[in-house]
Parts: C-alpha cells; sequence; structure tokens
C-alpha cells in the first residue's frame, strides 16, 4: 500500500492520470493520447519503463508507489486511482 506523506501537490486523480498517459506517449513516441483503460502491456512498456511510471508519482507527489502495486493495478485507470485514495477510502475504479 501507497506510504502517505505530505504531498508536494494534491493528489488529484485526473492529474495523476494525465501525468502517467503523457509519461507513456512519450516512452511509446506517440503523438496521441493512450487510453487509460489499456493495461501498461498493451503499449509494450517493459518491466524497467513500468515501475518508472510508479516513480515518476512518488517524485510529484512524495507517495511511494513500489513495484506490486504498479503491477496490481496495470492500467492508467487503475494506478492513478490507487495512488489518489488514501487508504480507507473506496479502491473501486471510476
Amino acid at each position: 500500500m501507497p506510504s502517505r506523506t505530505p504531498l508536494i501537490q494534491p493528489a488529484d486523480e485526473g492529474v495523476i492520470r494525465g501525468g502517467m498517459a503523457a509519461h507513456i506517449t512519450t516512452v511509446i513516441k506517440v503523438p496521441d493520447p493512450v487510453s487509460t483503460k489499456n493495461r501498461f502491456d498493451v503499449y509494450g512498456l517493459d518491466t524497467t519503463e513500468t515501475t518508472n511510471i510508479g516513480a515518476q508519482k512518488d517524485e510529484q507527489f512524495a507517495i511511494q508507489v513500489n513495484p506490486n502495486e504498479v503491477f496490481d493495478n496495470p492500467s492508467v485507470r487503475a494506478l492513478g486511482h490507487h495512488v489518489a485514495h488514501p487508504i480507507g477510502e473506496s479502491r473501486a475504479t471510476t
């Protein structure tokens, strides 16, 4: 589960998703936005690239995201929701 520390900026789910989608777009070098519903492996991301997505959220929001959380939440939508909602809040994806 993510370790919650004071945020550098609010962990808004839309901002988190947008940042992850932009990161993926840069990594796979496509001009169009990626779907937040697709699994990371659909985009051909390897383990290192997928783990870097979690590291990016750690730097941006001061929330530690371990590799297991990325693999347990294998899409922009699922991981964005997981990171944005503190423990105790609903984990259902939107």
